[in-house]
């Protein structure tokens, strides 16, 4: 009998051990867990460091980018992946139209200087402006032209790429990019008086 009673307790023992490792397991139950607990769960997105960078980079100045896609590629030709803007449009009124976009642009670029670009980055946002001026002026080849090569997004990707790449903005900066708006908008006009003259010339002869 002695036997037996010690059988006994000892299957007494070992099914209150497993009873007891059965709750742990239970209550490590991630469902049982939010079950019982009524706390709220939040939903954290952790974004890799390159999307990361590629929003902060679109997200960078909204004002020059609202302002370039309207210039280049707020409409689109339907049934094409062909994109255009009212720069084009404007470009169509004889003389003054490729001044005025380019004015337009060259305050984008005026507005970039706080962003901190090396210079060579605003060397070349400002011979975009002026390629796309002097060759928009040429008729119909120059409208077509503006249509493709789209300069203020060209400038908006340039400011993207190298924002950031200097030290504060001195007045020096803000120096150099005046000197270099007012140089493009003077060779501008240079070659506008030239095709003018070009043209009357032309009208004399007959």
């Amino acid at each position: 009998m002695r036997i037996s009673g010690d059988r006994f307790r000892s299957r007494d023992s070992r099914a209150k051990t497993s009873a007891s490792l059965k709750g742990c397991v239970k209550d490590r139950d991630p469902k049982n867990a939010r079950a019982g607990s009524g706390s709220e769960y939040l939903t954290v997105e952790v974004l890799p460091p390159a999307e990361k960078a590629k929003r902060q980079a679109d997200d960078l100045d909204p004002f020059i980018k609202l302002v370039s896609r309207l210039l280049d590629t707020v409409f689109v030709i339907p049934g094409t992946r062909i994109r255009f803007g009212v720069e084009p449009i404007i470009g169509l009124i004889p003389v003054l139209g490729d001044q005025v976009t380019a004015l337009i642009s060259a305050a984008l670029l005026y507005r970039s200087v706080q962003h901190r670009l090396p210079k060579i980055a605003l060397v070349r946002m400002a011979l975009n402006i002026l390629i796309n001026a002097v060759v928009g002026m040429v008729p119909i080849l120059g409208d077509i032209f503006v249509l493709w090569y789209k300069p203020n997004i060209r400038n908006y990707k340039i400011l993207q790429r190298f924002a950031g790449q200097t030290n504060a903005v001195t007045t020096g900066d803000w120096m150099f990019v005046s000197i270099l708006i007012g140089s493009t908008f003077f060779l501008i006009v240079v070659v506008t008086l030239g095709l003018i003259y070009a043209t009357v010339s032309q009208f004399r002869w007959w």
